[in-house]
């Protein structure tokens, strides 16, 4: 894994500025300077305005008891979009700008989560008022209490524990 990120980054750097000095041998080095701070700007103020609508997205989602995979996803492949975007370099601010499009970063964010949905927690809902909190899965969970335990009839909303009281003025163990 440490070898295929280290050949990724050295291979992306050598490609990048390939294309920075073709580019600049044809624009001039103003002209190339100039696009890549205007995209860098252009691309932070959409990752910007599109990371709110991800993060309203996702408020919605909870609200609704839905689990917010799809929206958490697509909130980190927007920081990766933003780092790409201010990185100097066409080949970054291309990439970038290819997953900030809506459509092709929502296509990779469920072709990410259908490679790893095996590794991630069944999805589950959790609820929470004044009286408690609830859980509430299609699948079944560690935390549930087994049957026939002498918690599980009990549902009034109380959460039982067991306390520790310690004496302020000498620390000791009451």
């Amino acid at each position: 894994m440490l070898g295929r990120l280290f050949f990724l980054f050295t291979a992306m750097t050598l490609i990048e500025v390939y294309v920075l000095m073709s580019i600049g041998s044809l624009l001039g080095a103003e002209l190339t300077i100039g696009i890549i701070i205007l995209t860098a700007l252009a691309g932070s103020y959409l990752v910007r305005s599109q990371g709110v609508q991800t993060v309203q997205k996702l408020q919605a989602r909870l609200a609704a008891g839905e689990a917010p995979g799809q929206e958490i996803v697509e909130g980190i492949m927007l920081l990766v979009c933003g780092v790409l975007l201010v990185t100097p370099g066409f080949v970054t601010d291309g990439l970038g700008l290819l997953v900030l499009t809506p459509q092709i970063r929502g296509r990779l964010a469920k072709a990410i989560i259908a490679q790893y949905k095996d590794r991630i927690i069944p999805q589950s809902t959790f609820t929470g008022n004044a009286q408690g909190f609830h859980y509430s899965s299609s699948h079944s969970s560690p935390f549930q209490q087994p049957p026939g335990s002498s918690h599980s009839a009990k549902n009034d909303g109380a959460i039982e524990g067991d306390f520790v009281e310690i004496d302020k003025d000498d620390n000791k163990l009451n």
